[in-house]
């Protein structure tokens, strides 16, 4: 990480927000921005135009998106049907001031790559990074939460930011709670926690579940976000769910193991008591373990130079 931000103190303020859930902004906190990204990046990316694809890349004017049939019209190829993007759509979308949003590219970009691999090394994470072009008086996305903690990076231009009190705790991909992401603007209560003009070479970190917004006052902008996804409980209950498949007393219907005097109560001790040796079980205990341990993307890169003089 020292290798990306501009001083030790940084990385630590980082950190110090993460684990408190505490929005944050470090000004000019990137050591050399043009090392890993720039606008001259992402042109050559949205010039290759036969590596997007339907929700790869997303076009979006005052929070409506151009729809993806527009975009990515169906058409055959020399191996079938298929969709090509759309150029000519694309440039008039953007003369009329759209967003455009390009998933995950961590893999399209060594910069990137290096960003990521920094956060990794002591997120211990999965990190995902989309990029999001705006222009001047449009914005994309209403106020919203997310169910990940983000860590945005200006590129080029500037954008106005609005952080506000947090909606949710520990939000996560469900439509418990991604039905409820965005928000009319009129049921924000309070005043943002943050309100900033994020530069290029800034850094800002939001927790998931904290509602914000953004948006492009003067030219345009460009900016980086990663998305960080940790292990959950839920990730070990899934490993409890793979150990019960083998497991003869949670395979069995609950009608051959229920008495008759409190019937699911019986059951339940019996299920909690399953549940309780699991726990204890070294094999289980070191599956979760190995399971933490290897989380994270990692980001080899092939060595395809032979060894053969």
């Amino acid at each position: 990480m020292e290798d990306i931000f501009k001083s030790q103190n940084v990385i630590e303020e980082i950190k110090d927000a993460k684990k408190n859930r505490r929005p944050w902004i470090g000004k000019s906190v990137i050591r050399t921005l043009s090392d890993f990204f720039s606008y001259k990046d992402f042109e050559t990316l949205l010039n290759q135009t036969g590596i997007w694809t339907p929700g790869r890349l997303q076009v979006l004017l005052d929070n409506k998106p151009i729809p993806q049939n527009d975009l990515f019209p169906a058409q055959q190829n020399i191996s079938g049907d298929g969709t090509a993007l759309n150029t000519e759509i694309l440039k008039d979308a953007m003369k009329r001031g759209s967003s455009i949003v390009l998933n995950d590219i961590a893999g399209l970009s060594i910069g990137v790559l290096k960003i990521r691999e920094a956060l990794t090394s002591w997120t211990k994470g999965k990190l995902e990074c989309n990029l999001y072009y705006s222009q001047k008086d449009h914005q994309a996305f209403p106020i919203h939460f997310d169910v990940h903690d983000v860590f945005a990076i200006q590129i080029d231009g500037k954008k106005h930011w609005q952080v506000f009190d947090q909606y949710a705790e520990y939000p996560i991909n469900h439509p418990h709670f991604t039905n409820a992401r965005y928000m009319n603007p009129e049921n924000v209560r309070g005043s943002p926690l943050l309100d900033l003009l994020f530069e290029p070479g800034d850094l800002l970190y939001i927790p998931s579940g904290f509602l914000h917004h953004a948006s492009c006052r003067q030219g345009r902008s460009l900016h980086l976000s990663f998305g960080l996804v940790e292990m959950l409980g839920m990730d070990v209950i899934s490993h409890a769910f793979e150990n019960a498949v083998k497991t003869e007393f949670f395979r069995m219907p609950l009608n051959a193991i229920l008495r008759e005097k409190d019937p699911v109560d019986f059951y339940l001790r019996k299920w909690a008591k399953q549940m309780k040796d699991l726990s204890s079980n070294p094999d289980f205990k070191k599956r979760v373990e190995d399971s933490l341990e290897s989380f994270s993307y990692r980001a080899n890169q092939l060595d395809l130079e032979s060894d053969e003089k």
